[in-house]
């Protein structure tokens, strides 16, 4: 039998699937200026769900083909990034300004920065890219580099921000000759003090304009006046910094609130009339110890002395105290003064550099109650046993690396990777050879002597003395 209105022997009505507006695998055109790209959606949508490409992408009709009035040759570097999360790190710096700019209109800048972040830093392994160079005439003075690679500097009485593509942002005058410390404090705000002008000021640097000063002030003591700020350092919620009055004898660090910079207290006041009780010229915050790592290192007419000291804010005492030349335990022949200090909580190490001697030396954080808590590295390789002592050596940390300069030398020391390296921190013990020295520059006698090192974002930063330029290292990436 024949159904009326229908064909003879006609069996169930089939409909053919249509491709969802969502579907990954589904294949999509989008014109960019007259050209046609062809892609998959799954690709598009590695973009994230709030990009505008993919929002003109999936409320379009499936068949439809997109147009966007843009530059063709930039989407098409996008879409590589969108495929294969990669890009040539060798594109020309005004191909950079417009790559960024059309990135942020599609909804593609995340891509873009993951594609242009470099390889987890690694000192054994880093190269030279573009330097960053202020302008006027004044050479840097103080570096204070970000999680995200970005950049500030100050150089003469100026700050200049530089983003996480190094692009120039804001360059901000401030009262200050010469800047001496600078610490930032936000994204947008940031500390600065000098040892010759007096104050903490802080200063909005994304907007150019100065957000307040703050001062050590002591009604009943004479002694206290223009009092001058040598290092800065800030948690979560506070800040500290470490002021020393214009007669260059008292001094104490001032503990500020973070967010409102109103200062809450003194911290460690001194009369500053020997060497282990001058100013601190070094302030670190141990996150994990939750206590604040204080140094000291000064000069005078009968050579240098100094100290190291472990503060607990919350009860405001000291846990830990040496000082230096150490005369306390007459076994202890150390007579030598350190230049630098700097922790590093994944070694659960204090380290120090020598001014003599120029040796570098590890404390056990967990171990500090020893006698003498220091073990001084020893480099194996007798090609690489050079020293150099010095009072202006600086040292820095990153990851599980000790950068040390020393004059125009750079060098890392690096854990050597030993099958104990990989045992818990709780397991591990520290010899004289646990870490081995390499140089970061092939030059290893440079004329011109470093004066700032910053690190962040897997970026390490090189100012040199006299150097307008600001040197950026690099480990590229291993395709």
């Amino acid at each position: 039998m024949t159904q009326a209105g229908g064909p003879a022997n006609s069996g169930p009505l089939v409909r053919l699937a249509q491709p969802s507006s969502t579907e990954p695998s589904r294949r999509v055109r989008i014109n960019v200026g007259g050209r046609v790209f062809e892609t998959l959606l799954g690709t598009i949508n590695a973009a994230g769900k709030t990009s505008h490409i993919v929002k003109t992408v999936t409320s379009s009709p499936v068949s439809s083909e997109v147009f966007v009035d843009r530059d063709p040759d930039l989407f098409a570097v996008l879409l590589n990034v969108l495929r294969y999360g990669e890009i040539d790190h060798m594109i020309e710096r005004s191909t950079m300004e417009k790559l960024i700019k059309e990135a942020a209109f599609y909804g593609m800048l995340d891509n873009l920065k993951a594609a242009l972040y470099p390889q987890a830093l690694d000192g054994i392994d880093v190269e030279k890219i573009s330097p960053i160079i202020p302008n006027g005439m004044d050479y840097p003075s103080a570096l204070a580099a970000a999680s995200d690679g970005s950049l500030w500097v100050g150089h003469g009485s100026k700050i200049t921000v530089y983003d996480w593509a190094h692009r120039k942002g804001k360059t901000t005058v401030t009262e200050l000759s010469t800047i001496k410390t600078l610490h930032r404090i936000s994204d947008s705000h940031a500390a600065i003090g000098a040892d010759d002008f007096p104050g903490l000021h802080i200063y909005d640097a994304a907007k150019g304009i100065h957000t307040k000063s703050l001062t050590w002030v002591d009604n009943d003591d004479p002694r206290v006046y223009n009092p001058g700020v040598r290092a800065i350092t800030s948690n979560d919620t506070q800040m500290f910094a470490s002021f020393e009055s214009g007669q260059k004898l008292d001094n104490t660090i001032l503990i500020v609130d973070r967010e409102k910079y109103d200062v809450q207290r003194e911290l460690g006041r001194q009369n500053g009339g020997t060497g282990h009780s001058k100013a601190a010229t070094s302030l670190q915050w141990l996150t994990e110890k939750n206590l604040l790592l204080v140094g000291a290192s000064h000069g005078g007419a009968f050579g240098y002395s100094g100290y190291i000291r472990l503060w607990d804010i919350r009860t405001d005492k000291q846990v830990w105290d040496w000082e230096e030349p150490h005369y306390k335990n007459p076994r202890i022949e150390q007579r030598d003064v350190f230049a630098d200090i700097v922790a590093n909580e994944e070694l659960s190490g204090l380290f120090k550099v020598s001014i003599n001697s120029g040796a570098i030396a590890m404390a056990d954080l967990r171990h500090l109650d020893a006698t003498d808590p220091w073990l001084t590295l020893t480099e194996t390789n007798p090609e690489l046993e050079e020293t150099a002592g010095g009072v202006d050596n600086k040292l820095m940390t990153y990851n599980k690396q000790l950068y040390v300069s020393r004059g125009g030398s750079l060098e890392v020391w690096s854990e050597v990777p030993l099958a104990d390296s990989f045992k818990d921190l709780k397991e591990k013990e520290y010899w004289e050879t646990s870490f081995r020295r390499n140089f970061v520059d092939h030059r290893r006698h440079v004329t011109d002597p470093i004066t700032q090192l910053a690190v962040g974002g897997d970026r390490l930063f090189v100012a040199r003395k006299e150097h307008q330029a600001v040197e950026v290292w690099e480990t590229r990436r291993v395709c």
